[in-house]
């Protein structure tokens, strides 16, 4: 089993030092993302691969989570621009003034061990039988609405950016409407499909960690504090408007003002 992992974190680092490199040579960290979301996907196959001659490999793993994130590294390949750095590794660019190339490296490094972190799953539901059983149903039920919703989420804020020329303008239509963060949201929630598919399993105590440590990153560390303070210094009183009478992360009526 231990050798699975290791070698699994292996292709982690290969493909964040990969993109290092392209982040070097091009001065866009962008790539980070794309990797992120492709270590997911390039994991899970590795385990559904090499697993099939110890276990009866699971093609649940090729749905969760290898679709779910094939699903947002595509989004995130159409969108990138390499002359378009995400401010928030323009500000890091800015910020880190000495070492900055060394600094970057240990950073993607650390976002290969969370893709190996959170391929962890992909592992665990290699064990569970692809069988019309009631948590099976549930899960693709979860799973269908996070990969609708956070396409819907994504498609949206996508089209307000193509066709709003005024950037001081808040996108707060459709289901921008009811969370600041609607995309977060249905990322959240495709957590809570491993709980669901392990619930008979000696994993299912673990699979549990995994919801709560994503709401972690992102309404603390990587997601949402640094989304809104950047949405704060470009949009100004917009925003502050948008934050007071729009919910910051479950979708729920605005407040009337």
């Amino acid at each position: 089993m231990y050798e699975y992992f290791f070698e699994a974190f292996v292709i982690c680092v290969l493909m964040q030092s990969v993109a290092w490199c392209w982040q070097y040579k091009t001065k866009n960290a962008d790539i980070v993302d794309i990797t992120w979301s492709l270590g997911i996907v390039v994991c899970a196959l590795y385990f559904y691969f090499a697993l099939g001659d110890v276990f009866k490999t699971s093609a649940l793993m090729l749905i969760f989570p290898a679709l779910w994130y094939l699903r947002l590294s595509i989004h995130l390949i159409y969108r990138y621009r390499v002359a378009h750095e995400d401010n928030r590794y323009a500000y890091l660019r800015s910020h880190w003034k000495k070492n900055t190339q060394l600094k970057f490296f240990l950073f993607f490094m650390f976002q290969a061990l969370l893709i190996w972190v959170f391929s962890v799953p992909a592992y665990w539901i290699s064990q569970v039988p692809f069988e019309l059983k009631t948590n099976i149903v549930m899960a693709f039920i979860v799973g269908g609405i996070s990969l609708i919703g956070v396409t819907i989420a994504d498609s949206q804020l996508f089209q307000f950016k193509q066709y709003n020329q005024n950037k001081n303008k808040v996108c707060d239509t459709g289901l921008w409407k009811y969370s600041r963060h609607p995309n977060y949201f249905f990322e959240w929630v495709h957590w809570l499909v491993y709980p669901i598919l392990l619930i008979d399993t000696i994993y299912f105590g673990w699979s549990l960690i995994y919801p709560f440590l994503m709401l972690y990153f992102l309404l603390k560390l990587t997601g949402i504090p640094f989304s809104e303070q950047q949405s704060l210094i470009n949009r100004g009183d917009s925003y502050r408007e948008y934050q007071n009478r729009t919910n910051k992360f479950f979708p729920w009526k605005p407040k009337v003002s």
